[in-house]
């Protein structure tokens, strides 16, 4: 059984875990790896690109991690795309480029409403190591949309776009969606590492 600062976060899946079959037969729309840098830096980068296409920037606060990531664009001056800001049980994500436009989601529900028509999706988790590897596959109520997956040290990983057709924003919201994603399960693995390591101190 996970334990407690896992049970809002971790969305329950089938035993064992059933993916969805285009992910053993298609060939993803969009696939960007996930890495890991030093100081509080990931970067997406298309696969067999060099060039980050996203680079993610944690707001610090007095050398701990803070609850808010910086997604910019390397590509474009490093302008910034995306805020991610995280609450205790939900997160908000604003587009600066775009005035007013915001996407909330609820850690709890797990459940997603971005444009492009898709209307509400819904991760669905398809492996979860405890405070380990992880990913989920983003849906609506009939077929893949995207994967998010990150290994067993949340130091690499891989958001896979599936659906097709779509417009450059709505692409662009998909993917910090993913990232949001495996960002904040990172941060409920590092949240619960710091109260256990408080009990400990205080026995």
């Amino acid at each position: 059984m996970a334990p407690s600062w896992l049970d809002r976060f971790i969305v329950r899946s089938d035993s064992p875990p059933t993916l969805d079959a285009r992910r053993g037969t298609d060939t993803p729309v969009l696939k960007l790896k996930y890495s890991s840098l030093a100081e509080h830096r990931r970067v997406l980068t298309v696969d067999g690109e060099k060039t980050p296409l996203y680079e993610i920037k944690r707001q610090s606060i007095l050398g701990a991690w803070g609850s808010k990531i910086h997604v910019t664009s390397p590509l474009n001056s490093d302008q910034e795309v995306a805020l991610i800001d995280y609450h205790m049980f939900s997160l908000t994500i604003d587009f600066p480029l775009r005035k007013r436009h915001r996407i909330e989601i609820s850690t709890s529900k797990q459940k997603v409403a971005v444009s492009g028509g898709l209307g509400e999706l819904h991760w669905k988790g398809t492996g979860m190591e405890v405070a380990g590897a992880a990913s989920w596959e983003l849906r609506d109520e009939t077929s893949l949309i995207m994967v998010a997956q990150v290994d067993h040290q949340q130091v690499g990983g891989w958001i896979m776009l599936w659906r097709e057709g779509l417009d450059a924003q709505t692409v662009e919201e998909l993917v910090v969606v993913g990232v949001a994603q495996i960002e904040g399960y990172e941060r409920m693995i590092r949240q619960s590492k710091t109260s256990t390591v408080g009990v400990l101190a205080n026995k």
